[in-house]
């Protein structure tokens, strides 16, 4: 009786070390908004930017002519639907650590063109009860339910630098990182 009650105090005990270091969902969240964003601008990055692609309306004008203008592939609506369809399946390789001197909680990439992530040393890994599938669901469920709003900002901010395209979408576009400033 006295190993049973010691063993269920040891597991309280393992429990509620394990569980104090896991970090609340919303924050979690706002970590892998941000590096949803980093995702879709390294997409970006990756296409030629001479690649330029035929939009516009299906309907002819008076002279049956199809009103057609070329745009650029990169960050156009085609390209970030396309690239939306798979890019929460990187999360697959990222995981949860906290910056050793901002104490931010981010969600890194832990394989960096083929090595290992040269930052890693600037970090401490966060343990995760769930093996980090919660980056992956998560980068899922910000895709579901703000893809238009995606579309848009990197149609309309695809100028931005990564760090000013992370604070607008994720800060002011969706507010899933707003008013965590100061708990990151």
């Amino acid at each position: 009786m006295e190993s049973i009650l010691f063993y269920s105090l040891c597991l309280v005990t393992v429990f509620a070390c394990v569980s104090s270091e896991v970090p609340k969902s919303k924050i979690v969240k706002c970590a892998v908004c941000n590096s949803l964003v980093s995702e879709l601008h390294e997409a970006i990055d990756k296409v030629d930017p001479r690649k330029k692609i035929d939009v516009g309306s299906y309907r002819l004008d008076k002279d049956g002519k199809q009103k057609l203008s070329s745009v650029q592939y990169a960050g156009s609506e085609m390209h970030m639907l396309e690239v939306l369809e798979s890019v929460c399946d990187s999360f697959k390789d990222y995981a949860q650590a906290r910056h050793k001197e901002t104490g931010k909680l981010e969600a890194i990439r832990l394989v960096v063109n083929g090595a290992m992530n040269p930052r890693f040393g600037e970090y401490e890994m966060v343990q995760d009860p769930d093996l980090n599938r919660g980056l992956n669901f998560h980068c899922e469920s910000i895709v579901e339910e703000y893809e238009d709003e995606i579309v848009s900002h990197f149609r309309k901010s695809s100028d931005l630098d990564r760090e000013s395209s992370q604070l607008k979408f994720c800060n002011e576009m969706t507010d899933i990182c707003k008013d965590l400033k100061d708990e990151l």
